[in-house]
């Protein structure tokens, strides 16, 4: 009597490793895809934490510029009897000074800080020196520019390099972050052409930045009044 034998035949074996390797490769590029926008996702998120950090950095203390709890003219920064404010105003440096602890001074760490990218282990950081050390406020931030709103006897004007910086009353800040790592594609050239305010008559060169390489970048635009400059 001849047993029933079952099994599959060659033909059978190859179809089911021909679908399995179908599907596992389904499988993969799904995962690939995934990855691959959960890093994207992670990196824009990572840029937006960063730059938000450091904006609000500059935000609270340039509104807190010239802060003097006395509101008289005893309050004095240095030898030269200089008063709490804006001691520092460039198109990518921005120094201010303020008496937090109602002492009559800005001598302390926190009282007089200024604003920078500087570079540390080849990262570029924006900077709160304080007031000889650079503290990292935000990281991957590749670019900074200020524009100055002065107002001098009611005359508006706007400039980033003031020559009178008791008449600065408003900063325009512009912060730019870079991803951490490059993407896997290579991209075309990022442009970024920074938005002037309209200000006075004065005019402002406009300014761009341009990056060929295959990082991500955000840019970040904010006007910060300077509450306490101009009251004295």
């Amino acid at each position: 009597m001849r047993k029933n034998e079952s099994g599959f035949t060659l033909i059978e074996l190859m179809i089911g490793i021909a679908m399995a390797g179908i599907v596992g490769g389904v499988i993969y590029s799904a995962y690939n895809v995934q990855t691959r926008i959960y890093t994207e996702q992670d990196k824009t998120a990572e840029m937006q934490q960063n730059i938000r950090a450091g904006m609000s950095y500059l935000q609270r203390e340039i509104r807190m510029a010239g802060y003097n709890s006395k509101d008289t003219t005893d309050v004095t920064c240095d030898a030269t009897k200089k008063k709490p404010g804006i001691h520092t105003a460039t198109a990518t440096t921005l120094g201010i000074s303020m008496d937090l602890d109602r002492d009559g001074k800005c001598d302390d760490p926190d009282e007089n800080v200024t604003y920078s990218i500087y570079t540390a282990d080849n990262i570029k950081k924006l900077g709160r020196k304080a007031p000889a050390q650079n503290e990292p406020v935000a990281e991957n931030i590749v670019e900074i520019d200020f524009v100055y709103l002065l107002d001098k006897n009611g005359t508006k004007s706007q400039t980033r390099t003031p020559a009178g910086l008791e008449d600065i009353v408003a900063v325009q800040v512009s912060l730019l972050a870079q991803s951490r790592t490059k993407d896997r594609d290579e991209k075309a050239t990022s442009t970024f052409n920074l938005a002037i305010p309209v200000w006075g008559a004065t005019p402002v060169a406009a300014k761009k930045w341009e990056f060929t390489d295959s990082n991500r970048y955000r840019l970040l635009t904010t006007t910060v009044n300077c509450r306490n400059m101009g009251l004295l």
